[in-house]
């Protein structure tokens, strides 16, 4: 077991060595920081840091759709690649309120990346998109769609 020293034992150990004025050079250090710290704390209540202001606003956007609506998708051979590949979205049930918005579908992949494209005029209540490019049916795992206008 090692036995501590204390610093009346060190002094006497060592002749000549003056251990208070190093522990009076530290405990001023230690004032120093201490009175520093206060400093600086103080300094984050003094109001003198002001907030740009800064604002934001929303407001409710209606949909011209809200009962849903059905995709029947229209797939062609590619003899190049060897795999069927999605040419046309058909978007069925569309509200007669969406007539002359523009009708956006995206179809995305397991990773949710866009994998094809396509946009179009609403005529009616169903409408065809021309997806570009044409993804590969066996990629597509999901469709998102978008009514602008």
């Amino acid at each position: 077991m090692q036995h501590m020293h204390t610093t009346q034992e060190i002094a006497e150990a060592v002749p000549g060595r003056r251990l208070g004025r190093r522990f009076r050079r530290g405990s001023m250090i230690m004032m120093g920081v201490g009175a520093f710290g206060v400093a600086g704390a103080s300094a984050a209540s003094l109001g003198g840091l002001t907030a740009q202001q800064i604002g934001a606003d929303n407001g409710a956007v209606a949909s011209c759709d809200t009962d849903g609506v059905t995709l029947a998708y229209t797939s062609a051979y590619d003899a190049t690649t060897g795999v069927y590949r999605i040419t046309t979205v058909t978007v069925s049930g569309l509200n007669v309120a969406c007539n002359a918005k523009t009708l956006n579908v995206t179809l995305t992949d397991a990773s949710n990346a866009s994998i094809g494209t396509g946009s179009a005029t609403i005529a009616s209540t169903s409408q065809a998109v021309t997806m570009s490019p044409t993804a590969s049916a066996k990629l597509v795992v999901g469709a998102a769609l978008l009514v602008t206008g």
